[in-house]
Formats: structure tokens, sequence, C-alpha cells
């Protein structure tokens, strides 16, 4: 039998590939140059930092931009017209009402990676944590902070001081999607902590989570209480929905700033594996204790998804059929940013700064990790380009990095190999209690080895009467330890799985 062209083309290709999400034998690691943390990235990815918090931004010129903003969270991709492409990555920075230093920024690159520019986006506000991205190409940043948590809407590409126009581009504003007006009369009502906020472009509706909840132990022991958590779905009035027939982007905007709010409840099945939901108008009638504290949003395909952090569930809600489920995320650490390519979903861990934090790759068979980090703080903002060449994320206390795949392969190509270090899929049924008792072991292994690693480090400087890291980022084999911990779960790790 004779193979075809393109398939003998796609031989090759998966048989070049270098991608494999799970093993870290090649042991290759990123140091941070200011933190001396370290990025294990699995086989075949390479990674450089586009950012470092604290640092100019060095551009493709040689020149320097301002310093890079810390705490960067939330972000996404917007694809340009010229092939280039914008990251925007929030700042969870700042209180209220006295420092007021957070905000939003943009990274700008040509179609050929160069970065070309980085401006601030929006400014005046405080614990800027995720959003999300508009079709109109504006990014939707949430203030996660109780008493003045608001949702506004900034241009990607635009520059200025929040409520003041800058020259040539529209200003940045509030939205109305958390159920406040516009002109901040009936805010107080709407204040929360709020995370991400996920369009559905097929029905015209959006989507915010909110990390609040019942029996917080910062809750206050008010019966009248309002700011539950409940996850909101903002539907845009006649007025809102007939900004999206305007032609031009920016006229757009109007569609977040009027329409209704209602709060997400659900039922659960006896399995606790999923349920129904609907929504309720009345905040009082949800129950966010069931879904304590959400973080990541996602829409596609008529499904909304997102994690929760103190059962440290991933729910998806089926929005035609007013179904979910509900699956226990394959760590013990809270789950925080994700995004989904294709059937694959990428998460973000948040172990407030527990060696071991990494981005997940989980899909259908099991998960595996893309990477993790030791002495950093948790990843955050992960997305991909337009092409899906390259992907984005950022070091919550050090950098933002663009990731790509030695083999030159789009990230929606199905590696070669994948080493699955938690069995079982999404819908697998396996309880949180389960799937921690099969990561806790690497968990203690890694906190072990980065002890042993640091140990070993200044025992070499001393007998060299060296510094015992360098000044600038160093990619390198990790000592055999560690090795041994990237790529081995004791008693968990599965065969690898050829596909």
């Amino acid at each position: 039998m004779k193979l075809s062209i393109a398939a003998l083309l796609l031989a090759a290709s998966v048989q070049g590939q270098t991608f494999e999400p799970g093993n870290f034998s090649d042991g290759t690691k990123l140091v941070d140059p200011v933190s001396g943390g370290t990025l294990y990235l699995s086989n075949g990815l390479q990674a450089v930092a586009v950012g470092n918090s604290g640092n100019p931004v060095v551009l493709a010129d040689d020149s320097e931009a301002a310093e890079y903003h810390p705490n960067c969270d939330g972000g996404a991709s917007f694809p340009q017209e010229d092939g280039g492409h914008i990251y925007v990555s929030n700042s969870e920075y700042g209180s209220y009402p006295d420092d007021l230093s957070g905000g939003v920024y943009a990274l700008t690159f040509d179609g050929e990676n160069n970065l070309k520019s980085y401006q601030q986006l929006l400014s005046g506000t405080a614990k800027n944590c995720h959003g999300g991205e508009t079709p109109w190409g504006t990014w939707v940043s949430c203030e996660e902070t109780r008493d003045n948590g608001r949702c506004w809407q900034a241009d990607n590409h635009s520059s200025g001081k929040r409520l003041v126009d800058p020259t040539g581009a529209k200003s940045p504003a509030r939205t109305a999607v958390t159920g406040q007006s516009m002109d901040g009369s009936n805010a107080g009502e709407h204040f929360g902590n709020w995370e991400a906020f996920a369009w559905d472009a097929d029905d015209n509706k959006g989507y915010v989570t909110n990390d609040d909840y019942p029996g917080n132990p910062s809750f206050p022991d008010d019966p009248t209480y309002s700011y539950q958590g409940a996850v909101l779905r903002f539907s845009p009035d006649e007025t809102a929905l007939a900004c999206l027939d305007a032609e031009n982007d920016e006229d757009k905007w109007c569609a977040l700033e009027s329409g209704t709010v209602e709060y997400l409840k659900i039922t659960p099945s006896e399995s606790g594996t999923g349920g129904t939901f609907e929504w309720v108008s009345d905040k009082n009638d949800a129950n966010p204790e069931l879904y304590a504290a959400t973080e990541g949003a996602h829409v596609e395909n008529g499904i909304f998804t997102f994690s929760t952090i103190v059962d440290r569930y991933l729910f998806q809600l089926d929005l035609a059929n007013g179904t979910y489920t509900r699956s226990a995320v394959p760590f013990p650490f809270e789950p925080d940013n994700l995004r989904l390519l294709g059937d694959v979903v990428y998460l973000c861990t948040d172990a407030d700064d527990t060696p071991g934090d990494a981005l997940w790759r989980w899909d259908d068979k099991g998960a595996s990790r893309m990477f993790y980090e030791v002495g950093h703080s948790y990843p955050a903002g992960v997305d991909f380009t337009a092409d899906k060449m390259s992907m984005y994320v950022s070091l919550y206390g050090d950098a933002t990095y663009r990731i790509t795949r030695t083999d030159g392969l789009a990230f929606d190509a199905d590696p070669k190999s994948i080493t699955y270090e938690v069995n079982g899929g999404v819908a697998d049924g396996k309880t949180h209690e389960e799937i921690a008792d099969e990561v806790n072991a690497v968990n203690a292994s890694l906190e072990t080895d980065s002890t042993e690693e640091a140990e070993a480090t200044e025992e070499t400087a001393e007998a060299d009467d060296t510094p015992a890291s360098d000044d600038t980022p160093t990619t390198e084999a990790p000592p055999s330890s560690a090795t041994r911990a990237a790529g081995t779960f004791v008693g968990a790790i599965a065969a690898t799985m050829l596909l």
C-alpha cells in the first residue's frame, strides 16, 4: 500500500517530535536572574522571559522600556492585523483606597515574535487578578478586592489612564458585567473578589467567577452579607446587544454597559459528579458553597468551564442543556487560571508559594505537567497565540515567559508521547482524595530534592569561593536528584503512552 505525500509528511513530523509532556528526563531548566527560582520544562520545550518584574523590559532593538510590572497574573494573547500579537497581563498589586498601583499592561510583538513595545493600558486600579477577552478585541480586567472590586474594559492596543481619554485611543472604563451601573451609584451592592471573565459569542452572554465563599475565615458573620461568591451570568439588554452590530470594534464596547445579572444555582446528582443548574435573579437563592471560590473561566462550543479552589474541582456546564459535570483536578494544589485548547484543559496551580506549582495538561486519558517551578510563585495567565506556535504564562512573583516547542510544531499538534503522571480523564469519576494520594508523594520529593539541590549549590559555591547563582538566566541540566523528582512520580506515573 502506498502512502500519500500528506501521510508521509505527517509520519515524518511525528517521528521528529521532541515534545513529551510529563517527561523531564532532558533536565531543561530556566533560572530566574532575580529570584533564583527554577522553571523545569518538559522534554521538547524551551522558554524565554519576555519581562522580569522590577527590571526594564528589553525590546528587540536593545532599547529599554519601563520596568516590568509586579505580580503578573491573568493574561491573554490578541492577534494583530500585521501578523503580530499582543500579550496583555494584569498586575495584581495595590489595595483600595490608598494604593491604586495595579492595572493592565501589554507586550507587543511583530510577526517574527520580536518585542516592539511595552506599555500600560489601565491604571488607577488594584488587585487586578484575572479577566478575559471579548470578540471585539478588548480585555476585561477584574479586581479581586471584596469591598471595591470591579471589572474594567481596556483596549488591547490603547494606552492611558483610567477614565482619561488617551490620544487616538478609547478610554478604559468600568463595565456592568457584575451588576454595577456605569455611573457607580450601586457599586457597593456589587463589589466582589472578581476573578475571571468569559464571553459566550454564540449566545452573547458573559460569565464572571468570584473566589469569595461562605465559610471563608474572613467572611463577615452577617446573614445579610451580599458578596457570597456566586458565579454570575451577564445578559446584555436590547441597547447593549445593538452595540454588537456596530461596524467598528470601538463602538462595540457598550455591549458590556447595560443588562441583567443572574447567579448560578446547581443541583447535584446522587453521584456527586454532575447534575443540573439554573440561573436565579436573587443571589441569596444561589448556592456558592457547592462550588466554593471559583477561579479560571473559559467558554467554548457551548461549554462553560471553571475551577474551584476550596474543594479543587473542575466544573463544565452545558449551557444549552442545563447540565454539568464536576471532576476532581489532578493535583492537591489549588487550580487557578485555565485555558482550553481543543479537548485539552491547561490548568495553573496556586500552592501559596509551595515549591512544585505547575502548569498541567489534562485530557481524557490523564494529566501531565508542562512545567513545574521551585523558588518562584504560582503560574498564571496561560494562553496561546492564534497560530498556536507560542504559549504565554507568567510566574506571579517573577516574570512572563513565551514557551515554544523545540520541534517547531504548534501546541495543538498531538505530542508523539505523553507521560500521564496522573491516570484517568476529566470524566472518570475519581475523587480528589484518590488523586491527591497519587500526587502527594512527588510533591514531597520536590521539596526534598530542591533542598538537596540548594545545599549542593551552596557547598559548590563555598568550595569555589564564587556566587551561588549567575546574574543572567541559564538553561542547563539540573542535578540528578532533581531530574529523578521531575521525571518520576513514586508509584504514580503510568508507562509512557504512544499516541
